[in-house]
């Protein structure tokens, strides 16, 4: 089940192609179009460039459309994932609103944002937090510059320390993605490492989005930790393989 905004013409086609995919689609008026972003695939060195367009204001109401529909699919739904770019107009408190929502109603929140939003959210409880390892560097330690693949050890520590710490304040389970690395997660307050499958990739688009897919799956069968993590890191591995995000299923 996805909730989203939308109107026009790419929303249709948007809805269509979820409803081909077997994707129950819930969708509240904003009058603003959802934004076009374009994939150009190198298939000879195997690189992905995506042009992202910045997604439109939505309309004066579509706030409260949205934490209405929300507050109603909750009662549906027992693992809640939050992920993606808040657009213009929404209020500065709807994602950690929504954590706090489905907290409070005794949902697992599965949360992929960044910045003020991750932030915000955590004083709610969100079961896991899965930003990539430069957004949580960016997001927690805003005066330093880390690269998404550094391995000096004092990153690592300061990184670690941070997990540890919402793990311990929180209870917030942290899971950090690194492109072709290693996640690193804290389970109980440890640190660990779940290495990746290499694959030779054709299209990354959606690789992070299956990840957290795989992710919620696997706490949604009550599936240890690790596992959950071995299972998203295989999603993610197997969408980076198929030229069509999110078509793992139909490619099996």
């Amino acid at each position: 089940m996805h909730l989203t905004h939308g109107g026009g013409l790419f929303s249709q086609l948007f809805s269509q192609m979820l409803t081909e995919d077997g994707v129950n689609l819930h969708c509240v008026p904003s009058r603003s179009e959802i934004r076009c972003c374009l994939t150009l695939i190198n298939r000879q060195h195997h690189t992905v460039t995506e042009i992202v367009e910045e997604a439109p204001s939505v309309s004066p109401g579509t706030d409260e459309l949205m934490r209405r529909r929300f507050e109603a699919l909750l009662e549906q739904s027992d693992i809640i994932t939050i992920s993606g770019t808040t657009a213009e107009g929404y209020r500065d408190d709807i994602v950690p609103w929504m954590v706090k929502t489905a907290s409070e109603a005794g949902r697992q929140v599965v949360l992929d944002v960044k910045g003020k939003e991750m932030l915000d959210s955590a004083v709610h409880r969100p079961y896991i937090i899965k930003p990539n390892f430069k957004e949580f560097c960016e997001t927690l330690f805003p005066q330093e510059r880390f690269r998404e693949h550094e391995t000096q050890d004092a990153v690592f520590d300061a990184v670690s320390g941070k997990m540890r710490t919402l793990c311990r304040d929180f209870g917030i389970t942290t899971v950090l993605t690194r492109g072709a690395d290693s996640v690193l997660y804290c389970d109980n307050g440890a640190v660990r490492e779940e290495p990746i499958h290499q694959v030779q990739p054709v299209n990354t688009i959606g690789s992070g989005d299956a990840f957290t897919a795989g992710l919620a799956y696997g706490i949604s069968r009550q599936l240890p930790l690790k596992e959950c993590i071995s299972l998203a890191v295989s999603c993610g591995g197997e969408n980076a393989g198929t030229l069509k995000p999110g078509s793992i299923l139909q490619q099996q």
